[in-house]
């Protein structure tokens, strides 16, 4: 496996695509607003500006969208309308200003969500939840695209051609530390794919079995062991979610793996099982992290996934466990060790909506973030998700945890 298939694969998400209009469902009590499916999501969007067989550009949660207005008018753009916030006495030469400034705007599809960082989550509007947000294909002309010439396809990935990139909420000062580098190159970082993306292929996911775990709200880490030919030792690394972290004592992430001893842990391992380049990757849990909604003491961590670094695949599910029962560590909480999927893909949501956290000392007081599946026993021949690196896994997050989300 070439690095280059492995960064497209661990660093690349399809936030922007080309999506039919599967569906358009009426909202109660509204008549300028409907709701729309597309592929298993569903957005709201002004009443008949698509139908049933559209093709449209769907904009996924957690994007960040671009700011048309010149660079150079940026900060005084900033500062307009900061003021206007607190009504001053000359508000209508602010407001002319802000707008002579917006006529500059070469990306104006998106200047409706200037106050929100241009960031797109999770809304309710009219007691429905609405995930994305989906735009006619127009608004591609400004980017240079030519409709009568461009040729779109359902699926076909615009991300990088509208400019969108991936919110990655920022890292406190005590987790994120100072970086050796980014991720390295030749390990998986850990995002699983979202099962909205996955109802087309909803009949294959449900042949299989499933390993289900609670997905707990904290902060994503891995630790590796990965020999260099350049130093002649195998070093023993920490990550977050993008960076190769500097050890150090007020780091989150390095206090977490001397507290349980996980590099000597895995150095273990490793001889025991002949093993050279691997990693283990988990949730940091606990106190500074995403409010320590688990009300925990310190942090610590519980494991989901385990990697090879020199086969580039997944160990397999039964062999994780194993691994992480050895080194008297703990997984992410299991609710589920043989679970089958139900036929409708719809009544998962039903399922993770009405779970109630099981971790820590915060057990049944809240609908927990989500649920991971792990399928048992894949055939070699699926591409789904990342099967070809040895997992068939998804997400479900539940619709009703924490709106604002991404």
């Amino acid at each position: 496996m070439k690095t280059e298939e492995v960064n497209k694969i661990a660093d690349v998400r399809k936030l922007a695509t080309v999506a039919t209009v599967l569906g358009v469902f009426p909202i109660r009590d509204a008549d300028q607003i409907e709701l729309v499916q597309i592929r298993g999501w569903k957005v709201v969007t002004r009443k008949n500006e698509f139908k049933v067989g559209d093709l449209c550009i769907y904009l996924e949660i957690g994007s960040v969208c671009p700011d048309g207005i010149p660079e150079e008018f940026l900060d005084e753009m900033k500062t307009l309308i900061k003021k206007m916030s607190k009504k001053p006495p000359e508000k209508e030469i602010i407001q002319n200003r802000i707008e002579e400034i917006s006529r500059m705007n070469n990306r104006p599809e998106f200047e409706f969500l200037r106050q929100k960082k241009f960031i797109i989550k999770t809304h309710k509007i009219r007691g429905v939840v609405s995930m994305g947000i989906v735009f006619p294909l127009d608004i591609l002309e400004n980017v240079g695209v030519n409709l009568n010439t461009f040729e779109l396809h359902d699926g076909m990935d615009l991300t990088e051609l509208l400019g969108i990139v991936q919110y990655q909420e920022p890292e406190p000062a005590n987790l994120g530390g100072d970086a050796k580098g980014k991720f390295p190159h030749n390990q998986l970082s850990s995002d699983e794919e979202r099962i909205e993306n996955l109802n087309d292929v909803y009949s294959t996911l449900r042949k299989y079995r499933y390993v289900v775990s609670e997905k707990l709200e904290g902060t994503s880490s891995t630790f590796f062991l990965s020999d260099s030919s350049l130093k002649g030792v195998t070093e023993f690394g920490v990550c977050s979610r993008s960076l190769n972290l500097k050890e150090s004592e007020n780091n989150t992430f390095w206090k977490v793996a001397r507290k349980l001893n996980i590099e000597e842990k895995m150095r273990k391992y490793a001889e025991t099982h002949n093993l050279n380049n691997f990693n283990i990757q988990g949730e940091i849990v606990g106190e500074g992290i995403q409010s320590n909604i688990y009300k925990l003491k310190g942090q610590t961590v519980r494991l989901y996934a385990a990697f090879n670094i020199d086969t580039q695949t997944y160990f397999e599910y039964e062999q994780f466990l194993s691994m992480v029962s050895e080194m008297k560590l703990e997984t992410c909480p299991i609710i589920y060790t043989d679970y089958e999927l139900p036929e409708n893909f719809d009544d998962l949501f039903e399922l993770v909506d009405n779970f109630k956290t099981t971790f820590g000392n915060s057990v049944g007081e809240f609908v927990a973030e989500g649920i991971v599946f792990v399928a048992k026993n894949i055939k070699s021949y699926e591409t789904i998700t990342r099967s070809s690196f040895g997992r068939l896994s998804f997400k479900v997050k539940a619709r009703t945890y924490k709106y604002g989300k991404y």
